[in-house]
């Protein structure tokens, strides 16, 4: 008998600002290890690494992130069904029904389990077992949602009231009402009492159900959605969604757009050690503790410290006479905030990104198709970078308006070309870069390349590229 597997879809389009200096809009949450030797993104792949139930993985991520979920998969040795390039992001309920419509052209009797990049679970046999068992409900036409029983007061989360049972076999309950982040009173209230839960933004639903119910309460969605794929096109190994039509979409959570409004909605509790590691507290909460409540890691010296989480990536840090705090120290940025689940970060970035809009766009660590560089230092006439080149990769052939370069061969043998000029630099031989020169550097060994580049002028912005080929088709 044929089994009616399951198709994932991962949703990658998170900017992860709670977790900020770590986590950046350039490289956001699900991209960081996290109490693990695997990133989010990798351990939701891993979950549903199962053949039996699954087949292999949808991602729906950003534009700017496609390299990165590239590698994080070729690491794992995973081959994805898809990967859905958003020219911009639109929240959920655009992703969602870019999804169904587009698994349902592949089979019509498409089910498909909508999962979140950033999630932790640390028991993925229930997981795969829970998700099994509510296999029969998605055949009864139904959406199934589930939730986590609420551990504490937490305002950063929607809430389910459930109602009446729906079927005893998968103990799956109808949806009483959807309650919108609360204060924190009305979030203890919601704790003592035991019909509410938190929504996990997990989703399971036949594909043709879903797009029904869109079209019915957000048609204008349903529609640029349709557009944006017929007007796709393929990218190496992504589908890159028509930019005209996907931003005409008004961005919305699935929730908001749909699932508060249907009438086909069932309720799961979801018992599997759920985290959404939205937060430092969030991750405090989950890991391992010292005798005195504290999380330390990296260079921390404490006195007389108390249920606190401190870590430093590269410098000394001394903590003395505190409880109850959050300390976390990067390569170009500091931290410091209670360790309250409930106070939310958001505000503070957004008033960081109208001051200096590049720490709250780029990690220290940027990754690029070609490799990755890391910025050692900035002042205000002069960066300088570490590049890594891979194995037989190339940046694409530019120049520059603003600045000019100076590269020194650390590591590797170098094939760069200068206008009309090409020259092959080895270890500690070095290479101007006028301002408006255009220039490539490329990498034909089997080994990393390692360059040191300095950036002199004006203006020193991660924009001022002006690119004439590339083979990663960047514009």
């Amino acid at each position: 008998m044929k089994i009616n597997k399951i198709y994932p879809v991962i949703l990658s389009g998170g900017s992860g600002t709670r977790l900020w200096p770590q986590s950046r809009l350039s490289f956001p949450k699900q991209f960081l290890k996290i109490n693990s030797d695997y990133t989010l993104i990798q351990e939701t792949l891993i979950r549903i690494n199962n053949k039996k139930i699954f087949h292999p993985p949808i991602l729906i991520c950003n534009d700017e992130h496609r390299f990165i979920i590239a590698e994080q998969l070729r690491e794992l040795g995973i081959k994805p069904k898809l990967i859905i390039l958003e020219p911009i992001g639109k929240n959920t309920a655009a992703a969602i029904s870019v999804a169904s419509s587009i698994l349902k052209k592949i089979d019509e009797n498409a089910k498909i389990l909508v999962l979140s990049s950033d999630h932790k679970i640390s028991k993925t046999n229930n997981f795969q077992k829970v998700i099994n068992n509510c296999s029969h409900v998605c055949e009864k036409n139904k959406i199934v949602i589930f939730g986590i029983k609420p551990t504490q007061p937490d305002k950063n989360y929607g809430y389910i009231k459930k109602g009446k049972i729906f079927d005893k076999k998968s103990k799956t309950f109808y949806v009483n009402e959807f309650k919108e982040k609360p204060s924190l009173n009305t979030a203890k209230k919601y704790l003592k009492n035991k019909n509410y839960f938190w929504n996990s933004g997990i989703f399971f639903f036949k594909a043709d159900l879903m797009l029904d119910e869109i079209k019915l309460y957000d048609k204008k969605t349903f529609d640029h959605s349709i557009n944006s794929i017929k007007f796709s096109n393929k990218d190496l190994d992504f589908l890159r969604l028509s930019k005209k039509h996907f931003n005409k979409i008004t961005a919305k959570p699935i929730d908001i757009s749909v699932i508060e409004k249907s009438k086909k909605i069932i309720f799961k509790n979801f018992e599997c050690d759920w985290s959404d590691v939205g937060s430092w507290p969030s991750i405090f909460d989950l890991a391992k503790k010292n005798n005195k409540n504290n999380l330390l890691k990296g260079l921390v010296e404490t006195t007389n410290v108390k249920n606190s989480f401190i870590q430093s990536e590269n410098q000394q840090v001394m903590v003395i006479n505190q409880e109850n705090l959050i300390v976390i120290s990067t390569k170009d940025a500091l931290l410091i905030m209670p360790n309250d689940k409930n106070i939310n970060i958001k505000d503070s970035i957004k008033n960081l990104s109208k001051k200096n809009n590049e720490k709250v766009l780029f990690h220290p660590n940027v990754y690029r198709p070609w490799g990755s560089f890391e910025v050692l230092l900035t002042k205000k006439n002069y960066q300088v970078k570490r590049l890594v080149i891979n194995p037989k990769q190339k940046i694409s052939l530019q120049k520059h308006k603003y600045r000019s370069e100076h590269w020194v061969v650390v590591n590797g043998l170098a094939t760069v070309t200068k206008n009309n000029k090409i020259y092959n630099l080895k270890k500690n031989q070095s290479i101007d870069i006028p301002k408006g020169s255009k220039h490539r550097v490329e990498n034909k060994q089997n080994l990393p390349l390692v360059i040191i580049e300095i950036q002199t002028g004006d203006k020193l912005l991660e924009n001022d590229i002006i690119r004439f080929e590339d083979i990663y088709n960047r514009n």
